[in-house]
């Protein structure tokens, strides 16, 4: 025994003798492990001994019993050991016994990590060998770092280790992510990035699990922000076809607990269209990005998965007949569908419409298509930039102004854009640049249907529907003061995201639909569009959406042969596409998409040949990069994902 090892045990006889007596230096949940370690299981911090290491015949039958969570988790355990291995450091699971069932490291460290017990088979359990990340994680159900003398027992006193618990389904903890180093010259407050990283991974693990586990149910994501809602939701629900709740991830219990007061088998008990006031149905056919439900005073984004069951329902009533003003806007087969199928029930009304999407995606063509499918089709439709118009001049532009009313005024005065549309249509694009100061007079004309021209006492009456569009985040907006928060609500009576060109899975009918209008004057338009230039159009990126399409198209009928679109009569920077290089994806041509797609493992398979690159794959397959993200989201393909840098198998420890 040295020095700092009898030194340690001083310590922790002084803390658990003397409780009111506590040492600063010591974390608060220390200090409690220690009184749990000598008061509760009765541990004597005088008695040292080596880790504990189970004959590999038990600890595979441990290993066994969580056989479907160490294959979900085998993947980001890679992620996370391919980040902090340069380091030294090494990545356990252990189960809720305490009993490591998969541990990555060095190979040059094998003998070491046996030693101090950082190993498949070693057993972390507080009641059995004192104070550790492990154990006290199992014990608080809490993620903790448990830094070189915090251990109890003075044998382990060289090492750092982070732990964070995985939840199941039931808010019972599944399993422990840990992370370890051998030796660390730094101060505990230097271990917090690693920390962090093992509760990111460990809820990772956790969250993929449960969608693994539950992909026969509605799937409800949700966040407190829009912008992570589908890549990285704060929460997971599950939910049956009768609408109650079967399951949550251990973040929402959590939020549950904190905002109604529900424990873990209250919350399953509930029905969800009780406790958020909307039935999961009409919540999914909401389709916008910022679906927002609330329960009390709390609110939270959500993104909603059908059950398989409920899906084919779904469909059918999302393919019911479209106006032609705007089935002519997609594919039969669209995605895109759905929204404009939403949009159809409210074309009639004066329901405000909000658009968002990137700069030429389409927001006019479809706020255009709202009115032509509506009984307003006959009154005018006015498009205004909000963008475009001088700062100095938008107000009389829109407003109007009563005659003379100010220098250089004409006599007569002047009808506003607003007073136009009466009857009509009102299409204010890029509404995010809008004035504050015009904001709070467009907000009365949204209330009161009136407008009052500059210089005039006497408002006018207008009827009209309005259509508002935006590429940028109007919430960020608001949140730096730069937008009103009420005009937004006003606003967005119906928001719809419309995809860029590069997501779109109806990207041929858009092509086709866009040759077909196409003015060639007297050269015919051509019938067919070949192969390669179709795989060339595919793969570009599109910055500038269907306006560029649309551009490229229009040169390029006039530069074909009147029969058939080839590849060079496309611009070079969308030729250039078809030369990259693509990684070789042993699949035939044509269908690839029925014959690959349909299937788990030949996705996951082809994925793994072309090194996990999409573009390269959907090029190869000749389809879409939005399908190939589609099916790897319905299969749930996270692992596979994780591992693209995760390195090979030779580095990892073996257990």
């Amino acid at each position: 025994m040295h020095d700092k090892q009898k030194r340690h045990i001083e310590d922790v006889i002084k803390l658990v003798r003397n409780p009111l007596l506590p040492l600063e230096r010591y974390d608060l949940a220390i200090q409690e492990s220690w009184h749990r370690c000598v008061h509760t299981h009765g541990l004597d911090p005088e008695q040292m001994q080596d880790a504990m290491v189970l004959p590999e015949y038990v600890w595979k039958v441990h290993q066994q019993s969580l056989d479907e969570l160490v294959f979900t988790a085998e993947a980001s355990m890679k992620a996370l050991w391919q980040q902090i291995n340069a380091m030294g450091y090494v990545v356990l699971l252990a189960d809720i016994n305490g009993v490591i069932v998969e541990a990555l490291g060095r190979d040059t460290q094998v003998e070491q990590l046996r030693r101090a017990g950082l190993y498949a088979g070693a057993i972390w359990k507080e009641a059995e060998n004192g104070t550790s990340a492990v154990g006290t994680a199992l014990a608080t159900r809490q993620a903790i770092t448990v830094h070189q003398q915090d251990h109890f027992d003075a044998t382990h006193i060289h090492l750092t280790c982070s732990a964070a618990p995985i939840f199941d389904s039931h808010d019972q903890i599944r399993a422990v992510l840990n992370v370890s180093a051998l030796q660390s010259e730094q101060v505990k407050h230097a271990q917090s990035w690693v920390f962090y990283l093992v509760q990111h991974y460990a809820v990772l693990i956790e969250n993929v699990n449960f969608i693994h586990a539950y992909g026969r149910h509605w799937l409800v994501k949700l966040s407190e922000s829009v912008d992570f809602l589908e890549l990285n939701p704060s929460y997971l629900l599950a939910v049956d076809d009768n609408g109650r709740i079967c399951a949550a991830n251990h973040a929402f219990y959590q939020w549950a607990k904190q905002h109604a007061g529900l424990d873990a088998e209250q919350l399953r008990a509930s029905s969800f269209e009780l406790l958020f006031d909307v039935a999961l149905p009409r919540l999914y056919a909401r389709a916008t990005p910022d679906r927002r439900i609330g329960l009390g005073e709390s609110w939270l984004y959500a993104s909603v998965l059908p059950s398989p069951g409920s899906r084919h329902r779904t469909a059918v009533a999302l393919q019911s007949a479209l106006p032609e003003p705007l089935a002519r806007l997609c594919g039969p087969d669209s995605c895109f569908r759905g929204q404009l199928q939403r949009l159809a029930h409210t074309v009639d009304t004066t329901i405000p419409i909000l658009l968002n999407g990137e700069t030429g995606c389409g927001k006019e063509v479809l706020a255009r298509a709202i009115h032509d499918a509506s009984r307003r089709a006959q009154g005018p439709f006015v498009a205004v930039n909000c963008a475009a118009i001088a700062e100095s001049l938008i107000e009389s532009e829109l407003y109007g102004y009563a005659p003379n009313s100010f220098s250089g005024a004409h006599g007569k005065g002047k009808t506003g854009l607003i007073q136009a549309a009466d009857g009509g249509t009102l299409f204010l694009d890029e509404i995010g640049d809008m004035p504050l100061y015009l904001q709070s007079r467009l907000l009365r004309v949204l209330s009161e249907r009136e407008v009052l021209p500059v210089g005039s006492t006497r408002a006018i009456k207008v009827d009209i529907r309005i259509v508002a569009a935006t590429h940028c985040n109007l919430l960020q907006a608001i949140e730096h003061g730069r937008f009103r928060e009420d005009l937004y609500y006003r606003l967005n009576g119906l928001q719809v995201r419309l995809p860029a060109l590069r997501e779109r899975d109806d990207f041929d009918a858009v092509v086709d639909g866009i040759v077909s209008t196409c003015d060639a004057g007297a050269h015919p338009v051509p019938k067919e569009i070949a192969p390669d230039a179709r795989l060339a159009m595919r793969s570009y990126a599109w910055p500038g959406n269907i306006r560029q399409l649309r551009s490229v198209l229009e040169v390029a009928v006039l530069m074909s042969d009147g029969v058939v679109i080839r590849l060079e009569d496309l611009p070079e920077e969308i030729r250039a596409e078809t030369t990259a290089d693509i990684a070789p994806v042993a699949v035939p041509t044509g269908d690839v998409d029925k014959s690959i797609l349909e299937s788990r493992q030949d996705l996951v398979d082809a994925l793994e040949r072309a090194r996990w690159n999409i573009t390269r794959l959907a090029r190869a397959m000749g389809v879409s990069r939005m399908t190939v993200y589609r099916y790897i989201q319905k299969y749930a393909i996270v692992k596979a994902q994780s591992l693209q840098d995760a390195g090979s198998a030779s580095d990892c420890l073996a257990p």
